[in-house]
């Protein structure tokens, strides 16, 4: 049976590695909240730290929230890095810089650590089965590895190309995410402003195919008013506003290194608070 660790187990990673233990792999869990990893208590083995977790793992997912995070998971004191043995492939959910990815790679190379970036964005909005497609960056002898895993929370896999290709495509989908979220709640409250009830803008925008999943979420929640208000709902929405703010800088970034102009993710970034408030 192989031995599979999972670091990071949050809104994302929770999931995914709950279906990692349902499909009968031999699963270590690792969070720095020990309320998360209590969470897992008869589902997989509590790891005590990332090398504890990723001690005698064949494979090593993990997910966390930026490239610092990433680098801590693996390279930090009790790190990942410490507790895999030669041989071992990790696989890096979280949206982080490619050039990350690959320094990542370099390092552990020399190890005979294996690395590949397979970023997941949500298909289904539940996640009591697969619910994610896996947009993957590496080799193909590495992508064969991991797919198993990768087969137990993806409806879709997607091998992009080479190291770094993964994440590289998720962060121009996840700036098309917020972007869309951005306007659809600003769109929402100029109309709002001008008398025009929710309801029916989101029936206008359902027929002409511009409600996307997202902005179609969000805007039923506003919709629905005091009846959707929870002090969850809005400590879940800011923790959102940071990401979106992570991964629309990223794009930034990424849109600036290929001689394009980073405006529009620049003044998406400055509005994603917005967004978020207005939703909740």
């Amino acid at each position: 049976m192989t031995k599979i660790a999972f670091i990071g187990l949050g809104s994302m990673g929770a999931p995914q590695a709950r279906l990692i233990a349902k499909a009968g792999f031999d699963l270590a869990v690792y969070d720095p909240f020990p309320a998360a990893i209590e969470a897992f208590s008869g589902i997989a083995r509590l790891a005590s730290s990332a090398k504890d977790a990723a001690s005698g793992a064949a494979l090593v997912g993990i997910c966390v929230r930026d490239d610092e995070q990433v680098r801590s998971a693996i390279f930090g004191e009790d790190g990942a890095a410490a507790g895999i043995a030669p041989g071992g492939l990790i696989v890096i959910h979280s949206t982080i810089r490619a050039d990350t990815v690959r320094a990542i790679a370099d390092e552990l190379a020399p190890r005979g650590i294996g690395v590949i970036d397979a970023a997941v964005s949500r298909t289904r909005m539940t996640d009591d089965d697969r619910f994610v497609v896996s947009i993957v960056g590496g080799s193909e002898a590495d992508f064969a590895r991991a797919r198993p895993m990768l087969d137990a929370f993806s409806t879709d896999i997607q091998h992009m190309g080479p190291l770094g290709a993964g994440v590289s495509a998720k962060v121009a989908n996840n700036m098309i995410t917020w972007t869309h979220i951005v306007v659809g709640m600003q769109a929402a409250s100029m109309a709002a402003a001008n008398g025009v009830k929710l309801d029916q803008l989101r029936a206008i925008l359902k027929a002409n195919g511009n409600l996307t999943p997202p902005v179609q979420s969000l805007l039923d929640a506003r919709i629905a008013g005091d009846a959707a208000a929870s002090p969850q709902r809005t400590e879940l929405l800011r923790s959102q506003t940071g990401i979106g703010q992570k991964d629309l800088s990223l794009a930034a970034e990424s849109i600036e290194a290929a001689s394009l102009d980073p405006q529009l993710a620049l003044a998406a970034k400055a509005l994603v608070a917005f967004a978020m408030d207005s939703a909740s």
